[in-house]
């Protein structure tokens, strides 16, 4: 079965927002085993969506859209493809419910344009839009099917998930699936990883294997062909142990896993509580682990110390410390862990400080010198790192080594 993808937007053009949503479907598509040979962005024009779903049916089997399904005047992509093929809007009674249950749910009166959403065409089948008011619609055509969905990736994915890819498994027979499985990689360069994968890379085909780098992480990306999932699961996991036996434990995740998920479960398992004191991240290291539901059974309070003085008075660091060897320094840090951990009476305190810039650099202490240190009631670790790039990039990656700082004291210990 051959899927096309076409998604609506001017803003996709103008680039003014990233097509997350191409790459969701794509994925899902191909796990599900059909093949996506062309994929198309088009603006908010009624006759330019008519000619990309006209060209799109002509060669694919299903084509879906995201996109254009709103109230505003701008959402012309049901009334495209009405004119297109000559199709009758019909209200939908069930649409309209849900509609006004989403309003009076949220004890507000549901504008008038929204009723447009109720109207679908004769003969399609609507997908329930669990959250959000425009519904999906799978509408038959000659055998082939244009399946519309939502453009806010927060009601379309479920939408695919639950209902679009089970329709087509239904109605279209695909030939085996192909699925993939991501090993997040830290602390070894792309370059490093490939020197020592390098035989696997060469010789392993089903799976094959892609690396995907980016400023937090090294992303290895395994994809089998399987006749069944069963199938692809033991491919891809017999490959997964061969990679971790070369790499070991710089793996901290696999797919949508992150590094302070990988931090927390580690918390949890050895039943440690945490505390964190920051200074260049402003709070980013506690906003991450505290985005791991149940962090409260572990972290127990985050310190943001940016000037001096909050840090003698709140973590009890030394003046004569910050006088000697500045905020930025290694004996700074451990202090600031330290303190950290017999504020909240924790059993590990975390810091972080550094030279976020653009400005504040020096020849002896440039822009991107940070330091993180790790205190218990028996050992102090400390380690400086030295990083490039813009300031949200350099508190990015100290929030990241930190995390996994953390995650590799916790594997040792």
């Amino acid at each position: 079965m051959n899927a096309e993808i076409i998604t609506v937007g001017t803003e996709l053009l103008l680039g003014q927002i990233v097509d997350t949503n191409f790459a969701f479907i794509s994925q899902r598509l191909a796990e599900a085993g059909m093949n996506i040979y062309y994929k198309t962005s088009v603006g908010d024009n009624e006759k330019r969506i008519s000619e990309t779903i006209k060209l799109a049916l002509s060669r694919s089997d299903a084509v879906i859209i995201t996109g254009g399904l709103g109230p505003t005047v701008d959402d012309v992509t049901r009334a495209a493809l009405v004119k297109t093929f000559n199709l009758k809007l019909v209200l939908n009674e069930n649409v309209l419910k849900h509609m006004q249950s989403f309003f009076d749910l949220r004890k507000i009166k549901m504008p008038q344009n929204n009723l447009s959403q109720a109207l679908v065409p004769n003969g399609s089948t609507v997908i329930e839009n669990k959250n959000g008011t425009a519904p999906g619609l799978i509408v038959p055509v000659d055998k082939r099917f244009i399946i519309i969905l939502p453009g806010v990736p927060s009601e379309m994915k479920p939408m695919m998930t639950e209902s679009v890819i089970p329709f087509l498994k239904e109605h279209f027979r695909s030939e085996g699936i192909l699925k993939s499985r991501v090993l997040k990689v830290y602390g070894l360069g792309e370059s490093r990883i490939d020197e020592l994968i390098n035989e696997l890379f060469r010789f392993c085909t089903n799976p094959t294997i892609a690396l995907l780098a980016s400023h937090l992480e090294v992303k290895i990306r395994l994809t089998a062909r399987a006749k069944d999932e069963k199938e692809a699961d033991e491919l891809l996991s017999k490959l997964e142990l061969q990679l971790r036996d070369k790499l070991h434990e710089n793996i901290f995740a696999v797919n949508e896993d992150t590094m302070e998920k990988a931090a927390a479960m580690l918390l949890t398992l050895k039943r440690l509580t945490l505390a964190t004191a920051e200074s260049c991240t402003g709070g980013l290291l506690s906003s991450r682990l505290t985005d791991v539901p149940g962090s409260s059974a572990y972290f127990l309070r985050g310190a943001v110390t940016y000037s001096n003085q909050a840090k003698i008075d709140t973590l009890a660091v030394k003046k004569i410390s910050l006088d000697m060897y500045g905020a930025v320094s290694k004996q700074v840090a451990e202090e600031m862990a330290e303190g950290a951990r017999k504020l909240a009476g924790s059993d590990i305190g975390l810091s972080v400080t550094g030279i976020a810039g653009p400005d504040g650099g020096t020849l002896e202490k440039p822009v991107g010198l940070v330091y993180i240190a790790i205190s218990t009631d028996t050992e102090m670790l400390s380690k400086e790192f030295r990083f490039s790039g813009e300031r949200i990039w350099i508190k990015e990656r100290t929030a990241q080594s930190a995390l996994d700082m953390l995650r590799r004291y916790l594997l040792q210990h």
